[in-house]
């Protein structure tokens, strides 16, 4: 079971990593390792350390809690979904956008 929870963290760090559209040579540089501990990471073939994973969350400009939100005993509502974390890579006039999407979606759902 522990080693099940390595390989799923390794695919929320690659899903993340993809999202921010960074490459694992990119990360690797910026934290200091190399692009094959990266690849280990992702690949559940070793767990890293806790300076490592606070490195990832810091590069990734994600908390603690998504990375780990499933393994945690929180309601699903507070849940922060993958496909989120583009977002907030896209610039201020894309974000207006679709947040005014969202905005027209709710307000369309009340009627």
């Amino acid at each position: 079971m522990e080693n099940d929870m390595y390989i799923d963290l390794g695919k929320i760090f690659q899903t993340t990593r993809k999202a921010k559209g960074y490459t694992q040579e990119y990360v690797a540089e910026k934290i200091g390792l190399g692009s094959r501990y990266i690849s280990d990471l992702e690949r559940g073939k070793t767990i890293g350390s806790i300076p490592t994973f606070i490195k990832l969350c810091n590069l990734y400009s994600v908390t603690p809690t998504y990375i780990l939100q499933n393994y945690l005993e929180i309601n699903d509502d507070l849940k922060i979904d993958p496909d989120l974390i583009g977002f907030y890579s896209l610039d201020h006039k894309d974000k207006e956008t679709i947040l005014k999407l969202i905005q027209f979606m709710n307000d369309g759902e009340e009627k």
